[in-house]
């Protein structure tokens, strides 16, 4: 899952290099500042992936849209609570 800082920078550049050779359009220097100083970087994203571990992995499906959320959640504690015995 990508950061919204990493998106919103990739979304900055893609506006910067379309609108490159266009003088009417710039871009905010304060959100240019804050996106600089943002320290995301898809390096350290997978850094965070590497250092997880995988093998635990468990998918979690939220409840349907016509699936009682609480009753859900309930039974899943239930499960967990079984498992964990």
């Amino acid at each position: 899952m990508m950061s919204t800082n990493y998106m919103a920078r990739a979304n900055l550049e893609l506006v910067m290099s379309f609108d490159h050779g266009s003088e009417s359009s710039k871009v905010d220097p304060a959100l240019k500042e804050k996106l600089k100083q943002n320290t995301v970087t898809l390096e350290s994203e997978y850094e965070k992936l590497d250092k997880s571990n995988l093998d635990k992995w468990e998918n979690i499906r939220g409840p349907s849209l016509w699936e009682d959320s609480r009753a859900v959640q309930k039974q899943r504690r239930e499960a967990a609570h079984l498992k964990a015995e």
